[in-house]
């Protein structure tokens, strides 16, 4: 044992569940600070979690810092957090830590500022043909169909398709391919918006919780579509900052929510510090926006699920908006989810939290609604539309077996577009599929385009004619004739937004249609474009994917078409009725929402579902009280706690022995919980692995957990487990 010692324990970003011990002759260095140091024959970055006087390394063999940055990154509370984090979803410390750190302070010159370009193809593109890639480039390829769709990009989406994208970019630059300029940086003017005034709901809700605003509550704000509830979170908001050095975090699902509601609360936020935090930021930009809310300098903070990790040391309120949303759950890494998170930072900071939405989740239902125990949440219920005049739009099901169809759309859909054409309104049809369409089919032998790598078909895209696989990526060329059989008659079959978009064209010329998906949508500034363009009435008609389907106000739009929602309502996964419910609810509510009558209209051949019956009267409550009967008895969350376990490997074989020995393992530790055979999940085989996982269920949280501390370091140390690709996922969200 060595002493007298400044010894350091260090986190790193390696998946081992331990701290490495560093020496240092710095006397001042701080728990939170980050600092560079040999590991093996790298230079890692790590961050100072804790510091000794003793280590139980051998003074020969414990190394010291290489450098020290004078910065600390994290106070005691993000610690909490991390910890609270790392041991409830059993996640290595050190990883869980550098997950939340911003990239840019994991590279060693954290302060120069670069420029920024936006790429754009060359004419040479068109002439030459993508087939003129070099073979086998499938991220070129990527990028170049990405540049086809959204005619230029900008860094953080050309990251979004690839780490490694420069390289790719490098390469088209000298093939004469690709052609860049410096992004202009413009000071956007947010005009000041009218002040509305609340209406009784919304008073009783900002009088609740700022009755009680300097404690823990979490508080469910449960409002229809279009009820005001942003104008609920800027009234609390303004409150709030009325005390010195207060800071507001505003969690968002999404980045396409963050320009609008960005440019609704810089209207009314002038004097205050708002900074957003999300994916289409440079680096630079977010670390600049993180350090500004981490020295308190930023009083409102939007941003997404990462989000809720930023040190924000006079924290005083919490919102989720949409709180019901899936992507407040991470489905890698570090599977957190960020509402949960955010309710036990609130808790650990004893401040309020607010989780809005117009459809909760089941588990914040349950937990606000529950009888037979005490309720966890505060509940304030927002019943009518903030808009004077405005009212729920009239939904009706088309029965697509009694009705004659013409490239997927029914004479009454058609003929209500037609009719907003003609009033000067406009409308939305919802498709939650991108691409051409799904399958290319072979009239003679029924042959279908299929991922080489994924469980998956190939999906039509046209414009480039091009199958591709919305899973990996892979794509090829549309063949030009069966390659089983020989036959030249293959035609794309099913419905996706670019198929529809072509047939609504058809239908209606003199139409101005735009189509919004992820292919056509990738940067920040195309999605505030379409909202002028909606403002402005500049479109007549929107298709769009889940993209649209919630947080926007298009106060023209009183028409929304939604196509093909009925493979949902048999899934396999028991999430699925919940998640479709909600996101038809929220596509609905689109429409109507100033004074303009709204109209849905979905095409089903289920008319007479509860699902769309609840739907027709906007009775969630309805809804979801039946749906938790239904969980009740089939002892599914939130009744019960889940763990899964996904494996994955080139060899099936790798995969199950290692899933067969870890529910062995599991049911010799605890007799309190229940341990599924591993099952191959719907999608078996993902980017070349062969998939399989199990499922580990049990009525005590506690219970769970207790299980999980021995079983995961169990995994870990398991040979098998070297052979395949593992991770453990509490409270899974998508099976």
């Amino acid at each position: 044992m060595t002493d007298a010692l400044h010894i350091l324990k260090v986190a790193l970003d390696v998946p081992l569940d331990r701290v490495f011990d560093y020496a240092t002759i710095e006397p001042n260095t701080q728990i939170g600070q980050y600092v560079i140091v040999p590991f093996g024959p790298r230079k890692m970055i790590g961050v100072v979690v804790g510091i000794s006087n003793t280590t139980l390394i051998e003074s020969k063999k414990l190394k010291s810092i290489i450098r020290c940055d004078p910065e600390v990154i994290f106070d005691e509370q993000s610690f909490k957090l991390f910890q609270f984090c790392s041991q409830y979803y059993h996640y290595p410390l050190g990883q869980t830590i550098m997950s939340a750190v911003p990239s840019r302070l994991k590279k060693l010159n954290t302060k120069g500022m670069v420029k920024k370009y936006l790429y754009r193809l060359t004419p040479k593109v068109f002439a030459l043909g993508i087939d003129a890639l070099p073979p086998r480039q499938m991220l070129l390829k990527r990028i170049v169909m990405a540049l086809i769709d959204a005619t230029q990009l900008d860094e953080a989406s050309l990251r979004s398709i690839s780490s490694t994208w420069k390289k790719s970019i490098e390469t088209l630059d000298e093939m004469g391919w690709i052609e860049k300029e410096e992004a202009k940086l413009d000071d956007k003017v947010f005009l000041q918006a009218p002040i509305p005034a609340l209406n009784l709901d919304q008073k009783k809700a900002l009088d609740a919780i700022l009755a009680r605003n300097k404690e823990f509550i979490p508080w469910l704000l449960y409002g229809i579509t279009g009820s005001g509830k942003t104008e609920v979170y800027i009234r609390l908001i303004e409150e709030v900052l009325k005390k010195d050095y207060a800071q507001v975090l505003v969690l968002v699902p999404e980045i396409n929510l963050t320009p609008q509601l960005e440019s609704r609360f810089r209207s009314r936020f002038e004097k205050y510090k708002l900074i957003t935090l999300h994916s289409h930021l440079t680096d630079n930009e977010r670390l600049l926006n993180w350090r500004l809310a981490k020295e308190g300098k930023a009083q409102i903070v939007i941003g997404t699920r990462l989000s809720i990790f930023t040190p924000m040391p006079q924290l005083s309120l919490i919102i989720i908006d949409e709180e019901h949303d899936a992507s407040f759950k991470q489905q890698e890494g570090l599977r957190y989810h960020a509402r949960d998170v955010a309710v036990f930072r609130a808790k650990s900071k004893n401040i309020p939290i607010v989780l809005g939405t117009a459809t909760p989740s089941l588990e914040t239902w349950f937990n606000t609604t529950k009888i037979k125990a005490p309720k966890k949440f505060g509940f304030i219920k927002l019943t009518s539309r903030a808009v004077k005049d405005s009212t729920l739009p009239e939904i009706k099901c088309i029965d697509i077996s009694k009705s004659t169809f013409t490239k997927g759309f029914s004479p009454y859909l058609i003929e209500a577009i037609r009719d907003r054409l003609n009033k000067k309104q406009q409308s939305l049809i919802f498709i939650n599929r991108r691409g051409f369409a799904p399958v290319l089919l072979c009239s003679a032998c029924q042959w279908t385009g299929k991922c080489t790598r994924c469980s998956s078909r190939l999906v039509v895209h046209l414009n480039q004619k091009r199958l591709r696989c919305h899973h990996c990526g892979y794509d090829e060329k549309i063949p030009q004739q069966c390659p089983t059989c020989g036959n030249a008659d293959l035609y794309p079959t099913g419905q996706g937004t670019q198929r529809v978009e072509e047939t609504l064209k058809e239908f209606f010329p003199e139409a101005r249609i735009l189509r919004v998906d992820r292919d056509s949508t990738r940067t920040k500034e195309a999605l505030n474009d379409l909202f002028l363009k909606m403002k402005d009435r500049e479109i007549d008609i929107l298709i769009g994917t889940q993209m649209l389907s919630k947080g926007h106000d298009f106060p023209y739009l009183s028409l929304v078409g939604v196509l093909d929602t009925d493979q949902a309502l048999y899934s396999s996964d028991f999430r699925a009725s919940e998640r479709l419910f909600s996101q038809l609810m929220q596509v609905s509510g689109r429409a109507g929402r100033a004074n303009i009558k709204g109209e849905v209209y979905i095409q089903t051949a289920f008319p007479h579902h509860p699902l769309f019956e609840a739907l027709k009267t906007h009775n969630y409550e309805h809804f979801a009280n039946e749906l938790l009967k239904e969980r009740e008895l089939a002892e599914l969350s939130p009744f019960t706690f889940l763990v899964l376990l996904k494996a994955e490997a080139h060899q099936l074989t790798s995969v199950m022995q290692f899933l067969n020995d870890a529910m062995q393992k599991a049911q010799d530790l605890s007799h309190h919980v229940t341990v599924y055979n591993p099952v191959r999940p719907i999608m078996e085989r993902l980017k070349g692995m062969e998939r399989a996982q199990l499922v580990i269920q049990a009525s005590s949280r506690i219970a769970l957990q207790k299980l999980l501390d021995d079983w995961v370091p169990y995994l870990r140390e398991n040979k098998l487990g070297q052979k395949v690709k593992w991770i453990v996922d509490v409270d899974p969200f998508d099976f």
